[in-house]
């Protein structure tokens, strides 16, 4: 169950936006509520308008330019991915709204999708809860005057259930943490990480912190239990993803994986050759689609235009901007 806000209009999508509005306003709390505020510059809500509805969950910057969330968050539940696939079209608005600016309003800018996971099947509605991530360019550069935080997987001697992880989100539009909870921190899971920490509607697209540093090691996505009091949901036989976790209660997590790491960085380096050749001049094409044939026109382009190898790898392509700016 994704954990994002939204409310969706349409005469048309009555009876879908009333499901989605009791799936995405349900939540769980385990134990005792022990979440405090918190004030984190770093940290931001992402708030997306599609023509079906508006959404809004937690996004955090991860580079100068750069921020992470979920994959829901950002393209919206399955009723809305059923009838259009994810594309860089489904921009955002990033606001810090624990950063005041003098005129007291708070930073915003806005967000375009560059990569993201392979969140959905075949029939776009089974979801890989591991690939439930989506990584955007801003058009501000925020993490130049807030810092930003890193991305690590975790690592292979950490315990496979530890009590040292904290959740930040935005919950009834506030952002607070969770301190102290528990992870089943597996680095060989391929269906997400189980944890309770608290996650509630907002909460979506959250970092997860371990043993009190600011490093990312996961994100919160949404919750496998039931709400109202009712008991939770217990394992199925044969259900690998779900472990013992004493009451049988748990939420879910994306783990930052390698792969994921390796994406953005990706990401990253053709977004920032993307903006240096436009302002050189060349047709880059749409700021944040990598995959556009203009920008791939444009970067054989520039390679020719300073002699550089023709099969230069894409992680490589830093090495134009130095050699760009000084023929120029």
């Amino acid at each position: 169950m994704a954990l994002g806000t939204s409310k969706a209009f349409g005469k048309t999508r009555t009876v879908a936006a009333l499901l989605a509005v009791l799936l995405l306003t349900s939540s769980w709390v385990f134990y005792a509520d022990d979440r405090l505020p918190s004030h984190s510059a770093r940290i931001g809500t992402l708030s997306v308008e599609l023509p079906e509805g508006s959404g809004t969950g937690t996004a955090f910057l991860i580079d100068e330019c750069g921020i992470l969330t979920n994959f829901h968050v950002v393209f919206g539940p399955w009723t809305v991915t059923a009838l259009r696939p994810p594309s860089h079209d489904f921009t955002g608005t990033f606001t810090l709204t624990e950063v005041t600016l003098p005129d007291g309003s708070h930073p915003t800018t806005r967000a375009i999708p560059v990569v993201w996971g392979n969140y959905l099947g075949p029939d776009r509605q089974w979801r890989r809860p591991q690939e439930d991530w989506a990584y955007l360019v801003l058009d501000d550069c925020l993490g130049h005057d807030h810092g930003y935080f890193h991305l690590r997987e975790a690592d292979v001697y950490e315990p496979a259930i530890d009590r040292g992880f904290t959740a930040i989100g935005y919950s009834a539009g506030r952002q607070m943490a969770d301190p102290a909870c528990a992870a089943r921190a597996d680095p060989t899971a391929t269906k997400g990480w189980l944890h309770d920490c608290a996650a509630l509607a907002g909460d979506s697209g959250g970092p997860i912190f371990h043993a009190g540093t600011l490093v990312v090691v996961a994100v919160t996505t949404s919750y496998r239990a039931q709400s109202n009091g009712r008991p939770c949901l217990s394992a199925s036989p044969g259900d690998e993803w779900f472990p013992r976790w004493g009451s049988g209660c748990a939420n879910v997590a994306v783990p930052v994986s390698s792969e994921m790491r390796a994406r953005i960085r990706d990401g990253y380096n053709a977004v920032s050759m993307q903006g240096l050749l436009t302002q050189l001049g060349y047709d880059a094409g749409p700021l944040g689609n990598i995959e556009a044939p203009r920008l791939q026109a444009a970067i054989e382009q520039a390679k020719r235009d300073v002699g550089l190898d023709a099969d230069l790898p894409l992680r490589q392509l830093w090495a134009i901007q130095f050699l760009l700016k000084a023929a120029r």
